[in-house]
């Protein structure tokens, strides 16, 4: 029964697909030519959301063994021209990163001049280090990040419900500890949080779990808040 319980109040249940986060923009044309996959991993394809040429970028460690990275690199110095490409994924990554600062002026550097950048990153979210976890945005703070090194901000919204946000937060406390208590606790709090994520819309930026951000270089060369955009 514990074992049901657990695997039906996990957390891999909860979460929609990457549909979820991307089809809508995928039907609206952002997707198209030549796409960098930023901070690929290996654990989750795109290709089926591109029109055109996916290219996957990460760095790789000893004992690496994935067969479908194209470019390994730092995230933050990625060997290819400037103006190479024409769209950049970049799901959950930066709040991985060390220096995001670095990084958004890279994705200016090789996007071309109106292509796209669509990033989403944790807002209210546990620690969760693969293999590290730096920082959290809020909206403004997410907008301020592109718009600071020269992006045009198109669109900025929350993802997920409040109810996700909440599951992760309490399914986290409630495995801090494995006594009577506490596992009773699972039984009377997780359920109806699943219940609840997988059907309820309510949604807010002052719960959210993570925010999503689509930012666009311009198409002028001027220097824009010291940053070449």
């Amino acid at each position: 029964m514990l074992n049901l319980l657990r695997r039906v109040t996990s957390q891999g249940v909860i979460w929609p697909s990457i549909e979820y986060e991307l089809l809508d923009l995928k039907n609206s044309g952002y997707f198209e030519g030549k796409v960098l996959n930023a901070g690929a991993g290996g654990w989750r394809d795109l290709s089926h959301l591109v029109e055109g040429e996916l290219i996957n970028q990460d760095i790789t460690w000893p004992g690496d063994k994935r067969t479908n990275i194209h470019i390994y690199s730092p995230i933050h110095e990625i060997p290819v021209p400037n103006d190479t490409f024409d769209s950049i994924l970049s799901i959950a990554v930066l709040e991985h990163v060390e220096n995001p600062e670095e990084v958004i002026p890279e994705f200016m550097r090789v996007l071309k001049p109106g292509g796209y950048v669509v990033a989403s990153v944790p807002f209210l979210q546990p620690e969760h280090k693969v293999p590290t976890d730096f920082q959290r945005y809020t909206k403004d703070g997410l907008e301020r990040l592109f718009s600071h090194w020269g992006f045009e901000i198109v669109s900025s919204r929350n993802l997920f419900t409040v109810y996700h946000t909440l599951h992760w937060i309490v399914y986290e406390w409630l495995h801090l500890n494995n006594s009577f208590l506490y596992k009773v606790l699972r039984v009377i709090l997780l359920p109806p949080l699943v219940f609840l994520a997988q059907t309820s819309n309510l949604a807010s930026n002052k719960l959210a779990s993570a925010f999503q951000i689509v930012a666009r270089k311009p198409h002028s060369t001027q220097k824009k808040n010291g940053a070449n955009s």
